[in-house]
């Protein structure tokens, strides 16, 4: 009787010990503790007001603690020839990415298809009529898709007008748009759709 007497004090004392450094910890000690000690709790709600920040942190904690995730690893290594074939396989051509290299033409070339002088070309190019892209500092690269009976399409000043550059409003034109049937706009402006091609333009650049 008298040893389990002499016991009580010195756990009494040890539990106070325990309660009184708690109560001096924050919460991410707490969640520590609890967490060598495998505790499996739920958090109560504070009786005061706790951020989204501190809520969103005691989260993603909580799930650190709780949780272990594991992957299946980096896979097999395979050889360079089986990676390429392997990437070939997944890989999708994006045409509207090659823009610029496609369907372009020197000052001479378009000249000579358009059966147009060189000086109406030049005066096209300064007054926007046309898409012209700077190769170097004095020569420029005609698209030939913009034309439609040996001259510009109708209305396609206006739509580069919307543009920040003349390579902004190609690339914009010649990639496929759900706003003009899937097809490139420019298609559509070559068809006579000028509003269709206007409207498409103002609704994407809206979210740009």
């Amino acid at each position: 009787m008298t040893s389990v007497k002499q016991t009580h004090p010195s756990k009494a004392a040890l539990t106070k010990a325990i309660r009184d450094e708690m109560a001096r910890m924050d919460m991410d000690g707490l969640l520590k503790l609890a967490s060598a000690l495998k505790l499996n709790l739920l958090i109560p709600v504070a009786s005061g007001p706790v951020s989204g920040s501190e809520r969103a942190r005691t989260a993603r904690r909580s799930l650190r603690a709780d949780r272990v995730l594991q992957g299946s690893g980096i896979g097999p290594v395979v050889s360079n020839a089986k990676g390429r074939r392997l990437l070939d396989e997944v890989t999708v051509e994006n045409e509207s990415a090659d823009w610029v290299e496609s369907d372009l033409a020197g000052a001479g070339q378009v000249v000579s298809l358009l059966n147009i002088s060189r000086a109406t070309l030049d005066n096209w190019r300064r007054a926007n009529k046309v898409i012209a892209l700077r190769k170097g500092l004095r020569n420029f690269l005609y698209p030939l898709r913009q034309f439609d009976r040996l001259r510009p399409a109708e209305g396609l000043d206006t739509i580069v007008a919307l543009f920040s550059s003349p390579e902004d409003a190609w690339e914009w034109l010649v990639a496929p748009n759900r706003m003009t049937d899937g097809e490139p706009p420019i298609e559509k402006l070559r068809d006579g759709k000028f509003q269709m091609v206007r409207n498409a333009a103002e609704g994407a650049l809206d979210y740009a």
